[in-house]
């Protein structure tokens, strides 16, 4: 008697440990595609950021030749 009433707690025990882990699966995998989405959006922030930086070299740039361009003029002048 004792060793049936084992038997059916155990079994139980698997059923509703299985059921469980189907829980758990379907949690991860969900979880797993947020963090896959959540990827995604960093690397085209990562990209994003990298444009903007290119674009503010190239306006740097830009800023120093024009203020050179300034200065000869104006030592042009001082002559």
């Amino acid at each position: 008697m004792l060793v049936k009433h084992l038997s059916f707690i155990a079994l139980m025990s698997l059923t509703i440990g299985c059921a469980s882990n189907e829980g758990l699966e379907q949690q991860v995998s969900s979880l797993s595609n947020k963090v896959d989405k959540l990827t995604l959006e960093v690397s085209k922030i990562k990209a994003q950021q990298q444009k903007n930086t290119d674009a503010l070299t190239i306006l740097e740039q830009a800023q120093e030749q024009t203020n050179q361009r300034i200065d000869n003029v104006a030592a042009s002048y001082k002559k």
